[in-house]
């Protein structure tokens, strides 16, 4: 009895856990939305919406990733934003550690299709998708697996865009206790055909995957500064949020394969 009294206090003085703490459901933890969005949410899997500024926008900053999400999105003077809770189901096993591979997979991305408006149908949104060095050595890498969620990892990723062309992005993965967050940002010019459109890390996306005890959350939010298309503003915004739920789609595809 003595020795069991002490381990307790051995524990409550290191801070360890006494009984272990579990996840809540999705009905519970999107309690902070109002209860038509989280109706729609827990139905269709799917919550969005559109702004100039992921700070400004209605769902994030009033949830548990607000925090998260403003100190990685630091485009300054976003002209377009874009955020979206998505569900998904959960995957069996090691659920962090097998969502984490799943998307440190990049190369999968290649094929990833969107609803593009000019086309007015689906169309190949990444034509190819690998790991390099750095764009100074652009030397293709594999794709790794992890045995153990690192804390920080920081990777560089080339990407044939088939709309914005060519490039670089930088993505930084992080793990908090109960959520990883993958950060994207540019790292090079984009352009809308032959005009300049994003400046260097002026698009940037964040990424939050959370476990739930019976769905996999993810919140994805976008701030981008974005040059004057001249009349084509619409059409510009509406596919950035294509391309937000095309890699969100991504996303879910690679959670639910992370079970397998």
């Amino acid at each position: 009895m003595k020795k069991t009294l002490l381990a307790t206090m051995a524990l409550a003085l290191l801070g360890g856990p006494l009984v272990a703490q579990t996840a809540p459901d999705a009905a519970t933890y999107f309690s902070f939305l109002g209860s038509s969005d989280r109706q729609t949410l827990l139905q269709k899997g799917e919550l969005t919406a559109s702004g100039s500024q992921a700070s400004r926008l209605p769902f994030g900053p009033k949830s548990p990733l607000a925090a998260v999400v403003a100190g990685e999105l630091t485009v300054a003077g976003p002209t377009v934003a874009q955020e979206g809770f998505y569900l998904f189901p959960r995957p069996v096993g090691d659920v962090e550690l097998g969502v984490y591979n799943a998307l440190n997979a990049v190369s999968s991305m290649a094929g990833l299709q969107y609803y593009s408006l000019s086309q007015k149908k689906m169309d190949t949104l990444i034509l190819e998708s690998w790991r390099v060095v750095s764009p100074e050595a652009p030397q293709k890498l594999p794709d790794p697996t992890f045995s153990k969620v690192p804390p920080l990892q920081r990777a560089v990723v080339f990407q044939k865009d088939n709309r914005l062309g060519d490039g670089y992005t930088e993505l930084v993965y992080q793990y908090q206790p109960g959520r990883l967050v993958l950060t994207m940002r540019n790292l090079g010019e984009l352009k809308y055909g032959f005009l300049p459109l994003v400046g260097s890390q002026n698009l940037q996306m964040v990424f939050v995957v959370v476990p739930l005890a019976d769905r996999v959350a993810v919140y994805a939010a976008m701030d981008v500064k974005t040059a004057s298309l001249l009349g084509l503003e619409h059409a510009k915004d509406e596919n950035f949020r294509n391309r937000m739920r095309a890699l969100a789609g991504w996303l879910g595809t690679r959670i639910g394969a992370s079970g397998k």
